[in-house]
């Protein structure tokens, strides 16, 4: 009696094909995601960066043409330490527009024929911090800067613009510092002087200079709070206010 065997696969070579096939999946799936991640943090990387070029630009444009200077108010040199970043209004500003071709009659004032009022605001991206600024997804909270804008004509026509400037602010403070005047000397010989020199760091800046400081960081997730470093970006800079006052007489 002939007796034919058909060739086939042991359970045994199954079983050892199909682990093998797992592992592979398993460190494609990996490697995957992982690529994929790192691409995805360094586009967040980059919006981060432009989103404090934003800010630099739209800032300093908004506050060297000012021509006044409503929010902040000036403080202290002393009491800078104490600044910290709040939500709502933090800065005001205005900047007038004359015309000498019309009469001294405009509503707006003299001769003004334009009023930009530019206002900065910062709202909360998540949930409302807790004393350990942490959210409920336990992600600190961050804050998106907005940029309101009011155009009113002397006609009497508004015109208003409302944009998101920039995402994932860690912290913005704005602030201006009161300048001391000089002390005067007496003069008493060719080498004395007439008032002492003060460092700006010691008598502060004055009205016209406006100071930021601004922590940014890339988007991050619940899981990444502990586990890696976030990329983040800080500025301290300063913008000084060119426009010339406008005053009216009372």
């Amino acid at each position: 009696m002939n007796f034919k065997f058909k060739k086939g696969f042991t359970l045994v070579e199954i079983l050892v094909v199909v682990t093998l096939l797992i592992f592979i999946l398993y460190f494609a799936y990996q490697i995957f995601f992982s690529q994929t991640r790192a691409v995805t943090q360094t586009i967040d990387a980059l919006q981060t960066n432009e989103g404090l070029r934003r800010v630099l630009a739209f800032m300093g444009d908004d506050i060297r043409e000012s021509t006044r200077i409503v929010k902040p108010t000036p403080i202290k040199l002393e009491d800078v330490p104490s600044v910290v970043t709040t939500t709502g209004s933090i800065m005001i500003l205005q900047s007038s527009e004359i015309d000498p071709r019309i009469k001294f009659d405009s509503p707006l004032g003299g001769q003004i024929s334009q009023i930009t009022t530019i206002e900065y605001e910062l709202e909360p991206m998540n949930k409302s911090a807790n004393d350990d600024d942490k959210t409920e997804e336990n992600v600190p909270v961050r804050f998106r800067l907005i940029r309101n804008a009011t155009i009113e004509e002397k006609s009497g026509e508004k015109n208003r613009q409302r944009q998101i400037i920039a995402d994932n602010i860690k912290e913005l403070m704005v602030y201006r510092t009161v300048r001391q005047p000089f002390k005067p000397m007496n003069v008493g010989s060719k080498d004395d002087i007439i008032i002492q020199q003060v460092p700006l760091s010691e008598a502060g800046t004055g009205n016209s200079l406006i100071h930021l400081k601004m922590v940014m960081e890339r988007h991050r997730n619940k899981n990444e709070l502990k586990k890696e470093q976030i990329y983040t970006v800080t500025m301290n800079t300063s913008f000084y206010k060119r426009g010339k006052e406008i005053f009216l007489h009372p």
